[in-house]
């Protein structure tokens, strides 16, 4: 599949707008807020609960940063006003992390007081390796002062995410969503063998629960969550210890199957004007992507 995939990104300028826009529908809530609204408004009557991205990333100036911060205090107040089950995932570029970190730790913590008032949930999104290190120091600098009001990702597929979840963890109580990673990174960085991205997976997942911390199991791999069931079941944990995380659109059955057995599902809902952005970078950033979409718009995923 990999020259298709290929095939797919040198292509995809060449399809025309509106046909991109039919395809990405089933994991994409829409361009508005009120789209969003409608998305987990469903999910919620279906026993899901949610996160919503509004999408955007790298922004270019702090004028973006401040459209940033008014759209998510939108989210925050239209998820209150529909009580709706949702929280907030944030990409701290989309706050100009690479612009001025300090700049955009004090908007992002301007944001993070609101979702306190809110008693809401604000998930700090992991980034490509320029922004690992920032990121969790943002972490453990909010968690000091707002507890479990914030949290954080971390990739498996990064060489140093066991020795960053036992610097985490020895900080304090944590908050992760555990997911595979998806921006391309060197071999000196990243795992590339795609059992031992999974093997290291299994790895984290288990020092993170050893150190008592709440993880969003995030994946679609069925080998994943098995091992993730089997370490559940093994420890007795309970269902407010953990959940399942997954894509909007993306293996609905295996989504289903986990909330029928009784565990927590959250479902990650893109949203915003930038759907055709963030639709293209996705695949840009990692054509294998490409394959896998391909598959689900032609093969009935």
């Amino acid at each position: 599949m990999g020259l298709l995939d290929h095939l797919i990104v040198r292509t995809l300028p060449l399809v025309p707008k509106p046909i991109v826009a039919r395809l990405s529908r089933p994991y994409i809530a829409g361009a508005s807020l009120a789209d969003a609204i409608s998305c987990v408004k469903r999910l919620n009557n279906e026993g899901f609960c949610a996160t919503l991205d509004l999408l955007g990333e790298f922004v270019t100036s702090f004028d973006q940063v401040d459209q940033s911060y008014q759209g998510y205090l939108e989210t925050l107040q239209a998820i209150d006003e529909h009580t709706l089950d949702s929280n907030i995932s944030i990409k701290p570029t989309f706050f100009g992390l690479l612009l001025d970190d300090k700049k955009c730790s004090d908007t992002l913590e301007k944001l993070l007081i609101e979702t306190v008032k809110f008693g809401n949930f604000m998930r700090l999104d992991m980034e490509d390796t320029p922004c690992t290190s920032l990121t969790i120091q943002m972490y453990e600098r909010f968690r000091a002062q707002y507890g479990q009001n914030v949290g954080v990702v971390l990739q498996a597929y990064l060489r140093r995410t066991i020795s960053d979840i036992t610097g985490v963890t020895d900080n304090g109580e944590s908050n992760f969503r555990l997911c595979k990673g998806i921006y391309v990174e060197s071999e000196e960085h990243a795992f590339k063998g795609y059992q031992e991205i999974r093997d290291n997976y299994v790895t984290g997942l288990t020092a993170m629960f050893d150190k008592n911390a709440y993880v969003g199991i995030a994946t679609h791999d069925d080998f994943l969550i098995e091992a993730a069931e089997k370490i559940i079941e093994q420890r007795g944990m309970k269902t407010d210890q953990y959940e399942f995380q997954m894509l909007l659109g993306v293996r609905e059955n295996v989504r289903n199957r986990l909330r029928d057995a009784g565990h927590k599902v959250r479902i990650y809902v893109p949203y915003g004007a930038d759907w055709y952005g963030y639709s293209t970078r996705r695949l840009k950033e990692n054509p294998a992507l490409a394959g896998t979409f391909f598959k689900a718009i032609f093969f009935n995923r």
